[in-house]
């Protein structure tokens, strides 16, 4: 035998070894694919649903900014409705002389349980003074919104007073509200400020 003829033999018996393989590839079925079938669409994402009407339409109630200012009466009554609509009511109540407070610190709190927001408008204060302090009188208007939504319009006029800051003690007691009175009013909030107030 010579290399020519045991190459051939050998060729010839891998041929024959791949050939059973080879026609059981070719038998394999092919997936069968439904006639006019379309492939699967990708899932799409749940359209967002639009906000109700009246989440959209509602007031921003966002905090305002935190005002501590006793400088003048116009600040000092500004800082006390801040911390009312900031809801810090232990902060609007100090903004009350000792004399000042008329009912116990829970009685007040329990008062603005209701209120949402409080807006205000501010007349020109009247200074006078008086046995080394000096007392102002302050026209106002405020809006007040309740939580079941209604407005309801007060005018009236705080009084406030600060010691001559010269001569006191420790500890020190700064610009303060000695009272105040509000009282409804049916025209707009900005037609409510009184012209002015009775001398402090």
């Amino acid at each position: 035998m010579n290399y020519r003829h045991l190459i051939l033999s050998t060729i010839a018996g891998m041929a024959l070894t791949l050939t059973p393989a080879l026609a059981q590839e070719a038998k394999k079925p092919e997936p069968k694919q439904e006639t006019g079938a379309k492939p699967a669409a990708p899932a799409e994402a749940a359209p967002t649903e639009p906000a109700p009407k009246e989440a959209a339409e509602a007031p921003n109630q966002s905090v305002p900014d935190y005002l501590d200012d006793r400088s003048t009466p116009e600040q000092l009554v500004k800082s006390y409705y801040n911390a009312i609509n900031r809801q810090e009511y232990a902060r609007a109540y100090s903004y009350y002389a000792d004399e000042g407070h008329t009912q116990p610190f829970p009685q007040f709190q329990a008062g603005y349980e209701n209120t949402v927001s409080v807006e205000l408008r501010l007349g020109k204060a009247e200074s006078e003074g008086a046995a080394g302090s000096t007392y102002w009188s302050l026209p106002l208007a405020i809006e007040s919104k309740q939580k079941d939504g209604k407005l309801t319009v007060y005018n009236g006029c705080y009084r406030l007073r600060l010691a001559n800051a010269a001569i006191q003690g420790v500890p020190f007691v700064p610009l303060s509200i000695l009272d105040g009175t509000l009282q409804k009013f049916e025209k707009p909030l900005d037609q409510s400020v009184p012209e002015a107030c009775e001398a402090p």
